[in-house]
């Protein structure tokens, strides 16, 4: 590293630290009281040009004076402010959801005046969300309010803009603030037909067998590793041997979910996703553990909240398949077979020849 570079990377000398200084991100407008203010300023600068006079140039050295002050004290004002936005764990499609944005004054001694605070997105324009007159140093403020994505995938929260006319309202300088969130949004609701009588025959949905449990099956004479607790003594008294309690509980199998996501782009895709995921929604709703499947993608069995959202990301992002990798049908096909049935649900492409015994239902 040579001499030049070493004193680059002083921390007084960091470029990174005089670029953190003259912060690129600031608006300036004009107000109608700027206007004003700058044509009486420019002609009185042309006056004492022409005549001469002392009082016309002391008077125009005033009024930039102002100008000058006006835009130190509004910068000091926008430095310093820490914005934090709080989003819901899920968000989905045509569904309001509740943001919050907390806007907290980081300096010690430093008071913000005349604070108006903005929010944007991918999916809506710039909003007013409110005015702060005063924020005092470690204060902060949080503004609620409603947002809407009318279609799932991928979106980003962000710019924040802190806008001020502090301190004579002759110009209105915005800050804005880079802060960008992520949000997936997961597709909506459309209940069908098809699903309502799906699910409301929950009983041919999930397969069943019997495991060790609560409920008494029958008695067997006991053997050494038996419990002694288990021990039925009104019949072993009669029998004349101990005799142990077996129980058994009734559980549901998962049940795989295949959706065929070959087609094109466009409202009957979007339509087929929304399906998808109302069914998902349903089966896992009414506790019956799923294993949902793409062309691609494969989610192992799950009924619990971590699993839904692990299927609803996978709808919420997935497009149009070639279908050239089968990774996730051949999945789907080994557990059709292990379980004993499953569901498929049907696009527009045409059924695959190697389709095993299923249920198949149309979206």
């Amino acid at each position: 590293m040579t001499g030049f570079q070493k004193t680059l990377d002083r921390p007084a000398l960091s470029p990174r630290r005089w670029l953190k200084f003259f912060y690129p991100y600031r608006r300036l407008r004009f107000t109608r009281e700027g206007w004003i203010f700058s044509i009486l300023a420019l002609s009185i600068g042309l006056i004492a040009v022409n005549t001469g006079h002392n009082l016309f140039y002391l008077v125009f050295g005033l009024l930039l004076g102002m100008v000058i002050v006006s835009g130190l004290l509004s910068e000091r004002v926008l430095r310093g402010i820490a914005v934090t936005r709080h989003l819901p764990p899920e968000v989905t499609a045509r569904i309001p959801f509740a943001t919050v944005l907390e806007v907290r004054n980081a300096h010690e001694r430093k008071i913000s005046y005349s604070l108006t605070i903005r929010d944007s997105g991918d999916f809506f324009p710039p909003r007013t969300l409110g005015y702060i007159p005063c924020l005092r140093p470690g204060e902060s403020r949080a503004f609620h309010y409603l947002a809407q994505a009318d279609r799932r995938g991928s979106y980003r929260l962000g710019p924040t803009q802190l806008v001020t006319r502090f301190p004579f309202g002759l110009f209105e300088k915005t800050r804005i603030v880079p802060y960008f969130q992520s949000l997936v949004v997961f597709p909506g609701q459309r209940p069908t037909p098809a699903i309502r009588s799906l699910v409301s025959g929950r009983k041919q949905i999930g397969n069943r067998k019997w495991r060790w449990g609560d409920e008494i099956m029958g008695l067997r004479p006991a053997g050494t590793e038996d419990d002694h607790r288990m021990i039925h003594w009104r019949t072993s008294a009669r029998q004349g041997q101990l005799m142990v309690k077996e129980f058994v509980e009734e559980i549901e199998q998962p049940r795989p979910l295949f959706f065929d996501n070959r087609g094109r782009e466009g409202e009957d895709f979007e339509a087929a996703v929304e399906v998808a995921a109302t069914l998902v929604r349903e089966l896992v709703g009414l506790g019956v553990p799923v294993s949902f499947s793409t062309w691609e993608e494969h989610v192992g069995a799950g009924a619990g909240e971590s699993h839904l959202e692990a299927s609803l990301r996978l709808l919420a992002l997935i497009s149009p398949s070639p279908a050239c990798n089968t990774q996730g049908f051949e999945k789907w096909q080994k557990e059709v077979v292990r379980e004993g049935g499953g569901i498929y649900l049907h696009g527009a492409a045409v059924t695959p020849a190697s389709l095993p015994p299923c249920q198949v239902v149309r979206v």
